[in-house]
């Protein structure tokens, strides 16, 4: 069974905007950043992919208001996260999982920029991450 998937982020120096928009084009899921559109209705989407930068430690404040302002909405849906920060190796896994406990979303990914590149020049591990939403 085929499911609708909806992608929603919030993005600072537009590297989770781009990993965004690259994620919905390869998902043919639709895409909603969340410093233009707060009001969704998420009725239609079955998997909510979710994609913040971090600054201070902490994802951005508009995809955490979103989460708390939508709970109810949310509660049936599949979630995933993905992360777009500086850190890698095991400081970037603490980072997302002290991120992903925070928003409740166990299905949790993170980048860092720095790994290999496709030949879009997009991070090989994002490619990694599109091939498991598409299992969702």
């Amino acid at each position: 069974m085929m499911t609708k998937k909806a992608i929603l982020y919030s993005s600072g120096l537009g590297k989770t905007r781009k990993i965004a928009a690259y994620a919905a084009k390869e998902l043919k899921a639709d895409i909603f950043d969340l410093k233009k559109q707060t009001v969704i209705d998420l009725s239609e989407y079955s998997h909510i992919i979710f994609g913040t930068g971090i600054h201070a430690g902490k994802p951005y404040g508009a995809l955490v208001r979103f989460i708390k302002d939508n709970k109810d909405q949310l509660t049936s849906k599949k979630k995933s996260l993905f992360l777009s920060c500086m850190l890698k190796d095991e400081k970037g896994e603490a980072q997302l999982k002290a991120v992903s406990n925070e928003l409740r979303i166990s299905d949790a990914y993170f980048f860092h920029g720095k790994g290999e590149k496709n030949d879009e020049g997009m991070e090989i591990a994002v490619d990694d991450f599109i091939k498991e939403m598409r299992t969702r």
